[in-house]
């Protein structure tokens, strides 16, 4: 039985104390890509303690570990370039560095004013196994999941510009926020959460 002062020190538990130096700096970022036409979605995550956290960390328990997959998905923009390259129509990687890097500013935001812990330290408390397979990229709060974000946004802009393509460029985001699921970094309320600030940050878009 889980006593309420268990649970109130794993609903008090976050991912770390704070940015980073590197990741400050990406919240330091000029913004000159978006504007504020729409607000940017503030939606608290579960408690840690609660009854969605527990079965999302039970969900990603039984996730099959790709490693492949994951590795392949983790440069946003080369795996956007590279479908690009098979379909025959251009994509400029300078540009889409350049959006990443600003919609990281927001990322890393919403990261640490929430500062949500990954799967693997909440599952500790429940002596779960949800070892991620960690990269460095994976190093920071979970919510909302960076890839899902950035995989989803890059989706939009690609299938705005290329109607004809929309079902490829689409799938291929989600992909993006998939492989953090499937790598265990994330939970599904995560990637969510990440395609609600991707969708706000392409009506943004100037």
């Amino acid at each position: 039985m889980i006593k309420l002062k268990e649970l109130l020190y794993l609903d008090e538990l976050t991912y770390n104390d704070g940015p980073k130096d590197k990741h400050q700096k990406r919240i330091n970022n000029p913004i000159t890509l978006f504007e504020n036409k729409t607000p940017i979605p503030h939606i608290q995550p579960p408690d840690n303690s609660s009854k969605q956290t527990l079965d999302e960390l039970k969900y990603l328990q039984k996730q099959r570990l790709n490693r492949k997959f994951v590795e392949m998905h983790d440069d946003v923009t080369k795996v956007f370039s590279d479908l690009a390259e098979r379909l025959g129509v251009e994509f400029d990687k300078d540009e889409s560095e350049k959006i990443l890097k600003e919609s990281a500013k927001y990322i890393m935001e919403l990261k640490y004013k929430y500062n949500r812990p990954r799967p693997y330290q909440v599952a500790k408390f429940y002596n779960m196994d949800v070892t991620n397979f960690n990269m460095d990229s994976m190093n920071t709060p979970s919510y909302p999941s960076g890839h899902a974000t950035q995989g989803c946004l890059m989706g939009k802009i690609c299938s705005d510009k290329y109607p004809e393509y929309r079902k490829e460029f689409t799938e291929l985001g989600k992909d993006i926020g998939d492989s953090r699921i499937i790598a265990k970094a994330h939970y599904p309320s995560d990637q969510r959460y990440g395609i609600k600030l991707a969708e706000t940050l392409f009506d943004n878009l100037k």
